[in-house]
């Protein structure tokens, strides 16, 4: 599964079972590679079940994905996702130092490093790992992140979804927990990737959404409005 042009979703319809509202409702969105895209609605409006969707967590009842004009399917579905970063709105954090959280799920001697430290720098965390933790990068911190506020969480799980190098990124509410001075500092710094990398934005925040190329707005389901930034 190559992505070298866009992604698009046709005539995507999902309801959860037991409910007789569809969480998405026959959506239609075409997403071009390295574009920064924003996705807004208030809460429970199917913007998380969207991304659920393109993350391959749920199967549509309804509809079409399409990579680059061919469609994803359970065959090609893993090489897809290893195209895709995802920041979501609560960020495990394992009992392991902050190198494992980073490079979460790798064998030890196979961790890069300089990767990590690369990653943090963009999610503006390396500073504080480097001069507030006791032993650094080699700190480990705690059960579920005690050591951490929910705002270096955040950073942490950045620069995690930043540390294989995907073509996609997915943040879903990934900055909520930090202060505008630092939010702007990660935004930036993520939206300078954007020449190697497709960015996807969910957020309630417009400000979030400042930089981004399209906004689209979802309420029950259905993209009701959606606009280019000039």
């Amino acid at each position: 599964m190559k992505f070298n042009r866009s992604f698009e979703l046709k005539n995507i319809s999902f309801k959860y079972p037991n409910s007789d509202i569809p969480a998405i409702d026959n959506l239609t969105l075409k997403i071009n590679k390295f574009s920064k895209v924003g996705i807004t609605g208030q809460s429970g409006c199917g913007k998380t079940t969207l991304i659920n969707i393109l993350l391959g967590l749920i199967e549509p009842d309804k509809g079409e994905i399409f990579i680059d004009g061919k469609e994803l399917k359970k065959s090609n579905k893993i090489s897809w996702l290893k195209k895709v970063g995802y920041v979501p709105q609560e960020i495990y954090i394992s009992d392991e130092t902050v190198i494992s959280n980073i490079a979460f799920g790798i064998d030890k001697k196979l961790i890069d490093i300089n990767r990590v430290y690369e990653v943090a720098r963009i999610a503006n965390i390396d500073n504080f790992i480097r001069n507030e933790l006791e032993h650094g990068y080699n700190t480990n911190v705690g059960d579920n992140g005690i050591k951490l506020s929910g705002g270096q969480k955040q950073r942490i799980g950045i620069a995690r979804a930043l540390y294989r190098k995907p073509q996609v990124i997915i943040l879903d509410e990934g900055t909520s927990s930090l202060d505008n001075e630092t939010e702007n500092e990660v935004m930036k710094a993520i939206y300078k990737m954007s020449k190697e990398i497709t960015i996807i934005l969910i957020a309630h925040r417009l400000n979030t959404l400042d930089n981004c190329d399209y906004i689209y707005k979802i309420e029950k389901g259905k993209i009701i409005q959606n606009y280019k930034n000039i």
